[in-house]
């Protein structure tokens, strides 16, 4: 593998080394001449004095500045234009082998004094996916169908995405996806192995970027690449707020939802400072049906069934402030706070029943549980950024504080019954089980980029620290019936902590020749994972050190036209719940534990995309391949006491090959449509085991989001539907059922007031079923949950200036983005 890297590394500059340089950068920056407040969104378009043709064009930064690439070597007049203000012409702009780079300086533009200022709006139609070739992003408030719904329902229509029962996220087919939050670790992306995006309201998330193959500027974790989830933050200038409000029902009765959020920002040229708020309240059920037979022998099995039916509450908060100060020579200071708390209760009666293979009945009982949990996270980050001059690059230190507490007790009732309605004379179990989990993860970033004009080149370099320390205390006792008294038990009685480090450097070089981009680089890491069993005084360290090459390389077919080809080296470490090896028994039957020894999985990701904007398609395509030793992969054990345990063990490999195509297609200017389709073929393969783990499969998903934009654009219909195809596991099977949405939205008062409504899961079809098949066991689960709901939304607007921009980019960039 190394001499096929080496190869293909020696191909690429092998190619560039033949190509001529043809092409320059005009840079540049826009501000109000009156007050000298940066212009973000600016038009800037750049025309050939020849034919007086558009050869480039962009829009500025949230800072004002702007930066044209590939522009052709030739003689131009520029344009800029921006809402209320004078054209700015500027004539006699050059570009040859001996000129580069044109630096066109601090641009000033007047404000057009025939125009009533008091109020300017820019409105526009932004899609709600952007799909480019290297990285995706999605829009949430473009997304009607997601308006009162949660974090984890903006990521279910994500292309390629998939979210199952618990919350555990899919990415392209594969479990080991990274999730950030503002491009960094954080508590509120979830901790020991739990996700807290059920809690996370989408009004409070701006977008999401999907990156598949990342560059060495970033992480390596995840199978197949990283999620970002950018919370919503101030842009607008002047004081401005927006106010929303979502309610929802499953039957007017039950299943009662209430959302709520506001945003309020203040922006002047020196500081931009922001509040957010959002809180949601949720009922709802959640029920698992199982059925599994266990053959013991030829002419002996157990059947045990199993029946669990029961409420679910969410409500939480979560807001957000801080404040960007625009400060002399080209520095930016910014510090922000993020929190949430949530309350989540689950109540339920499962119902056992076990028979033999003639159908006899052995035993029933039934078991009622009530599960209340809160969970607190907080996340403070400082950022200073210093920008060198004539926009050469720049200078970035981060640093990052995020805690977690989670706080979850558990109240048992166990009955024994001689049938489903005649309890047995028995004594009833009572049990109660308290656990506390913390979370803390602290980050320290420092990056530099710095940029060759002559050569049209980048370098980028920087170190970066990532600190968890994780905790996990649980306490369980039941109810002495002499005494009357609640004493320790063996349910669940631990302590266990997990520590993990991990310290790393980069460096990329980027380049860019004719019609070609390629880039290189690679990650040197070296990690500590340290699950300390505290309770059976057992302590390991895994200490590993890692280097992760990457390599991007991009052609540009025509205008908005290019081809791609990618590789990089990623690593999956598992989690400290994974490690955990302790045993949950909340349910006796259906146990959980971690496995301290497991060891990091390594992936060999490589992909090959295709992207063309045309006028009315947009079509981005892409083949993928990844090859995994030690994969980590979730496995059932099951015993002669009829019961079973979820786990973790290494497989020696797995290959995985597949193809994504996402389509957006506007066949007029009120219809936009996006399709996406997934699919891949993995095979898993383990020669250490005498179980049957060597299994292969297809699985795909299909997802369809088409929007109707009608009375005088101020009216919008949403349709989306999704299909997920069962997934092979090295065990069996598992499907997820996807909704039918459809979402109606009108503004109205000049786009002030938005009043809407939407159905989800129309068909009540949304759920995840499971299959396991192995020798001597069969066993089929189906979970259900409240899905289908009509909700109302109604939001309010106020502020002098209005800019869509949501599709401006953000401090985390794509991998392989030039």
């Amino acid at each position: 593998m190394f001499k096929l890297h080496k190869s293909f590394l020696g191909f690429l500059f092998l190619c560039s080394s033949f190509t001529v340089f043809s092409q320059g950068v005009i840079v540049g920056k826009i501000i109000d001449d009156a007050n000298q407040m940066t212009l973000e969104y600016a038009s800037v378009r750049i025309f050939s004095i020849k034919d007086s043709s558009v050869v480039a064009g962009i829009y500025t930064s949230e800072n004002g500045e702007f930066v044209l690439e590939q522009v052709p070597y030739g003689k131009y007049y520029a344009k800029i234009t921006f809402a209320g203000y004078e054209v700015l012409q500027i004539d006699n702009l050059s570009l040859s082998s001996s000129v580069t780079h044109l630096n066109l300086g601090t641009l000033k533009l007047r404000k057009d004094k025939t125009q009533n200022l008091e109020e300017v709006k820019i409105v526009a139609n932004i899609d709600v996916l952007k799909a480019g070739i290297d990285k995706k992003v999605y829009n949430v408030d473009e997304d009607l169908s997601v308006k009162g719904g949660t974090a984890n329902e903006v990521l279910n229509n994500l292309p390629s995405v998939e979210v199952d029962q618990d919350g555990r996220i899919t990415l392209r087919g594969e479990g080991t996806v990274t999730i950030l939050i503002d491009g960094r670790p954080s508590s509120l992306s979830g901790g020991n192995g739990k996700t807290l995006l059920d809690a996370l309201p989408a009004g409070s998330i701006e977008r999401i970027e999907i990156v598949n193959n990342p560059s060495a500027k970033y992480d390596p974790d995840g199978t197949s690449g990283i999620i970002n989830i950018v919370l919503k933050k101030n842009k607008l200038r002047g004081f401005n707020g927006l106010i929303t409000a979502n309610a929802g029902s499953g039957n007017l009765k039950s299943g009662n939802v209430a959302d709520g959020s506001i945003i309020l920002g203040y922006r002047n040229p020196k500081m931009n400072l922001y509040l957010n708020y959002s809180g949601r309240y949720l009922e709802g059920y959640r029920n698992n049906y199982s059925n599994l037979i266990q053959q013991f022998s030829s002419d002996s099995s157990v059947t045990t069934k199993q029946t669990r039916e029961g409420t679910d509450l969410n409500a939480g908060n979560t807001f957000r402030f801080g404040s960007d100060f625009y400060l002399k020579n080209r520095q930016f200071f910014s510090v922000s706070t993020t929190g949430s708390n949530g309350v989540r209760t689950r109540t339920g009666d499962q119902w056992n029943t076990q028979k033999d293979q003639d159908s006899n009945l052995i035993r029933i009982w039934r078991r009622s549980s009530d599960d209340p949990s809160n969970n607190l996270n907080l996340d403070v980050n400082l950022n200073y950024k210093y920008e060198f001059k004539e926009d050469l690059g720049n200078i970035v230190v981060d640093l990052n504080q995020s805690y977690g507490n989670s706080e979850t007790k558990g109240y048992y009732i166990q009955t024994e019954y001689l049938n489903t309605t005649t309890p047995a004379n028995m004594a009833v179990l009572k049990q109660q089980l308290f656990n506390t989990e913390k979370n803390n993860i602290t980050t320290a970033q420092f990056d530099l980029t710095k940029i060759y004009p002559k050569l049209n080149a980048r370098i980028e370099t920087g170190v970066k620290a990532i600190v968890r320390q994780q905790g996990v205390d649980t306490y369980s006792e039941s109810l002495d019936t002499l005494s009357g008294v609640y004493t320790e038990d063996t349910l669940a009685n631990f302590l266990y902590e997990y520590n993990e480090q991990v310290y790393s450097f980069y460096g990329i070089f980027g380049q860019q020749r004719n019609k070609w981009k390629y880039q290189g680089g690679i990650r040197l890491e070296q990690a500590y994972q340290i699950p300390n069993l505290i309770s059976d005084t057992a302590k390991i360290t895994n200490d590993y050190f890692n280097f992760f090459p990457s390599v991007h390389v991009r052609y540009s077919l025509k205008e908005k036209a290019e081809i791609s080809l990618s590789y990089s080296k990623r690593i999956n470490r598992a989690s400290a719940d994974d490690l955990n090896p302790f045993t949950s028994y909340a349910d006796p039957l259906n146990l959980r534990k971690g496995n301290p020894y497991l060891q990091p999985e390594y992936i060999d990701s490589y992909d090959l995309g295709y992207s063309n904007v045309m006028k009315k398609i947009t079509l981005t395509a892409a083949v993928f391949y990844r090859h995994t030793t030690g994969v980590i992969t979730r496995v059932k054990e099951y015993y002669v006491n009829n019961t079973s345990a979820v786990t973790f063990a290494n497989l020696d490999q797995s290959n995985s090959t597949g193809a994504e195509i996402v389509l957006v297609y506007k066949p007029v200017k009120w219809f936009r449509n996006t399709i996406s389709i997934n699919g891949n073929y993995t095979s898993y393969r383990d020669d250490n085991t005498t179980a049957n783990w060597n299994v292969s499969g297809t699985n795909w998903n299909a997802k369809y989001s088409g929007t109707i934009d009608f009375w005088k654009k101020t009216a919008s219909i949403q349709i989306n539907a999704q299909y997920n195809a069962p997934r092979v596991t090295v065990q069996g099977r598992a499907q997820r059922k996807g909704p039918f949405n459809i979402s109606f939205e009108k503004s109205l008062a000049d786009g002030k007031w938005n009043v809407g409504g939407r159905v989800t899961d129309i068909f009540n079809q949304q759920g995840f079923e499971m299959e396991i098949n192995q020798p001597g066991i069969t066993q089929t689960s189906e979970f259900k949950w409240l899905t289908r709901r009509f909700f109302v939304t109604c939001s309010y607007k106020f502020g002098k200036l209005e800019l869509s921009n949501k599709n401006r980019g953000s401090n985390f960039e794509s991998g392989g983005d030039m």
